[in-house]
């Protein structure tokens, strides 16, 4: 697993919904990534989602957790 989904695992799924708007990662999902995440739970859907976000460091996931925005 990466850094990026270990550091985001630890967060609620309110917590990543919150990370990903404040860091304006969409989270809709196409038709063939519905199909895909289909069998997945909602919190692993959105850590892997957003854990591919260019957009999004390690460093930023450790400032949104330390700054308390969780």
């Amino acid at each position: 697993m990466s850094i990026k989904k270990e550091l985001l695992s630890e967060l609620t799924e309110k917590q990543l919904k919150q990370l990903a708007e404040y860091k304006g990662i969409n989270l809709d999902l196409s038709n063939i990534q519905k199909k895909y995440y289909e069998d997945w739970n909602e919190k692993d859907k959105m850590v892997d989602l957003i854990s591919d976000s260019k957009q999004l460091t390690v460093s930023e996931i450790e400032k949104f957790i330390v700054a308390g925005r969780i």
